[in-house]
């Protein structure tokens, strides 16, 4: 039993590791990808999409439309890289120009907003849907497409609702620990 459980966690935490090579793409407060609590106050406000937890990248690819519980304009997304094609909207591809460690800030969203929306509405990037290969992907500095995962960031956050929240550090023994008969 504990060997299967063993063998079961490495190739759950093998699988993870693997998935996290391409880092994550969310959307935050600050270009500098540390506060994913997004203001809605009324007026012109921009979110920015940052490359986070990559060790290098060339290029992404995502998708980070309006969430339905969003009460705001979309307005436009502003490029920060010379070759940026699409829209956070439907899909957008942006190419770095050269290999770049993250954190990095890859878009800027603009929008009308009327402080209306309601508390815990999330606002995940996600897979560019008409990409090929689809997906939420990055290019490494080795120049392989590797997946990549979505944040999340929150308008209104309130008790009960939490984005990108890392998970909490622990050791191989407190993992272990858990599962002793």
């Amino acid at each position: 039993m504990k060997k299967a459980l063993l063998i079961s966690l490495v190739l759950v935490f093998g699988a993870g590791m693997a998935f996290a090579q391409g880092g994550s793409i969310g959307i935050f407060a600050d270009p500098a990808g540390l506060n994913c609590n997004l203001g809605d106050v009324a007026g012109l406000t921009q979110y920015y999409i940052v490359h986070v937890n990559s060790a290098g990248a060339t290029a992404c690819q995502f998708s980070a439309p309006k969430p339905a519980c969003f009460t705001a304009t979309y307005l436009a997304d502003t490029g920060i890289f010379a070759v940026t094609v699409g829209s956070s909207q439907t899909g957008v591809s942006i190419g770095y120009g050269m290999c770049r460690q993250s954190p990095l800030h890859v878009l800027t969203l603009s929008y009308f907003t009327n402080g209306m929306t309601p508390s815990c509405c999330y606002y995940p990037v996600l897979e560019h849907p008409t990409a090929t290969p689809p997906g939420l992907l990055v290019v490494n500095c080795a120049e392989q497409l590797i997946p990549a995962t979505g944040g999340k960031g929150i308008i209104k956050s309130g008790a009960g609702c939490n984005c990108n929240v890392p998970v909490e550090e622990t050791t191989w023994g407190q993992v272990k620990s858990l599962y002793n008969e």
